[in-house]
């Protein structure tokens, strides 16, 4: 992964970037979530105005599919998903609806996103005649794509798997958008952020040994040796790499091995909040003098709930998650809280309230919610600044970029945050300007 280069931004301030994404729309990038979101309309205005001429005459109810894990391991995260995707369609029902209808979500079940589940997730939504699909997690087959690639129904999901990517450039699939990056970011983002802690001398490792635990899934493990090869290349030793299977709650054979190497940090990939939970916990319980970082669970709320203090001084990342301290995120995050008595956690509520919105916009410029071809062409060809940070589809395999790993420029590349938990708080150390704080050595190396 090439180094974005720093160039000017070096100097540029949180508060001026973010008053320069809030004026973006006069330049072409469309802003969302609070602020407003254009559609299109006579005037040719692209940043303001309803969500798709819903002032005409009404023509009924539109159905909207969403195949979310309603049940299973990642049920707690498919709350946070149907949550996100409610309060955007309770938005913009309120605002008169799409191309003058209104929206009922029809919510099916995912699971586990296995092959068969999906198929037949997918099928019952097409045989509804949904007019869009939001799937924030999907197969590592990509075997229900044909599904709705054969209808160009406009479909989203957040599943951060290349294969998904590699399948819709393959096909020449014009409808499946990933609205994030996939997870080729994460093992080289936390070589760079372990590099800024040595960089600002705030950490300093023993003896550069790291602890690589992992479950056996292809997206954990793609992620798991991109670190492996990542840090390797810089003169670490990988002192372990165990692998097992979700769900898994009993670590004490793992942490055995882990409290015998000592290594300096313990990378743990996977995205199930109930396993990283267990494992900080029971870890926390006779600690190494480890930096511990966990990938991506950390922003499910389940996991502080289930996890309490020990998460205290753990470092996560995730390549799609809801900024802070954000004009256009501030007021998703009030909203949200009203609507269902607790706060959002920092990923899918927010990625799937922005990518419905981005639906929204691209139906409503279109006019008819049917006219699938202008819709996919409409979202592909068109930046939106949501409560994420920013989407751009117009790249191969109509997935986000990341920011800063692939590209400088914030106003087109999704932000790869990094977290750090102190005193129950999630704190953003990386990477500006959408820091939050500075990491501060965890309770159990001070």
């Amino acid at each position: 992964m090439s180094e974005a280069p720093s160039g000017g931004r070096r100097g540029m301030s949180r508060k001026s970037f973010l008053q320069g994404t809030a004026g973006a729309g006069a330049a072409g990038l469309v802003i969302g979530g609070g602020i407003g979101y254009g559609v299109g309309n006579s005037s040719g205005s692209s940043s303001s105005g309803s969500s798709g001429g819903g002032g005409g005459k009404k023509k009924g109810t539109l159905k909207i599919g969403s195949a979310s894990p309603i049940t299973g391991p990642y049920a707690g995260d498919g709350q946070q998903m149907i949550r996100g995707q409610e309060l955007a369609i309770d938005e913009l029902n309120e605002g008169g609806g799409v191309a003058g209808y209104q929206l009922e979500l029809v919510k099916l079940d995912s699971k586990d996103q296995s092959p068969d589940v999906m198929k037949t997730v997918l099928q019952n939504l097409v045989s509804q005649n949904v007019a869009a699909v939001f799937m924030p997690f999907c197969s590592y087959t990509s075997v229900e794509f044909p599904i709705v690639a054969a209808k160009k129904v406009p479909t989203f999901h957040v599943n951060t798997w290349h294969g998904n990517v590699d399948w819709v450039a393959q096909h020449n699939a014009t409808n499946i958008f990933e609205g994030d990056p996939s997870e080729l970011s994460y093992g080289a983002g936390i070589v760079s952020v372990l590099g800024s802690l040595m960089d600002a001398k705030t950490w300093t490792p023993r003896n550069k040994t790291t602890y690589i635990v992992s479950s056996n899934d292809p997206y954990s493990l793609n992620i798991a040796k991109s670190y492996q090869s990542s840090i390797t290349k810089l003169g670490w030793k990988v002192v372990g790499f165990d692998q097992f299977t979700v769900p898994q709650a009993n670590w004490g054979g793992v942490l055995v091995k882990i409290r015998d190497a000592n290594p300096d940090v313990i990378v743990f990939s996977d995205y199930a909040a109930g396993d990283e939970a267990a494992f900080i916990k029971q870890f926390a319980q006779n600690p190494t003098q480890s930096i511990v970082y966990q990938q991506y669970a950390p922003s499910i709320p389940q996991y502080l709930q289930l996890a309490g203090s020990a998460a205290n001084g753990v470092i996560w990342s995730t390549v799609v998650g809801i900024l802070q301290n954000d004009p256009i995120a501030d007021p998703f995050n009030e909203k949200f809280t009203s609507k269902y008595g607790a706060s959002a956690g920092f990923s899918n509520a927010g990625d799937q309230y922005d990518l419905m919105k981005i639906w929204a916009q691209a139906a409503g410029f279109a006019g008819d919610p049917y006219n699938f071809d202008k819709i996919n062409a409409y979202i592909k060809a068109t930046p939106y600044r949501g409560v994420c940070g920013a989407y751009s589809f117009n790249h191969t395999g109509l997935t986000c970029i990341p920011y800063p790993d692939d590209t400088p420029d914030p106003s087109i590349g999704m932000p790869h945050l990094t977290f750090q938990i102190q005193n129950g708080k999630q704190v953003a150390i990386s990477p500006e300007p959408y820091t939050t704080g500075k990491f501060q050595l965890p309770p159990w190396l001070q």
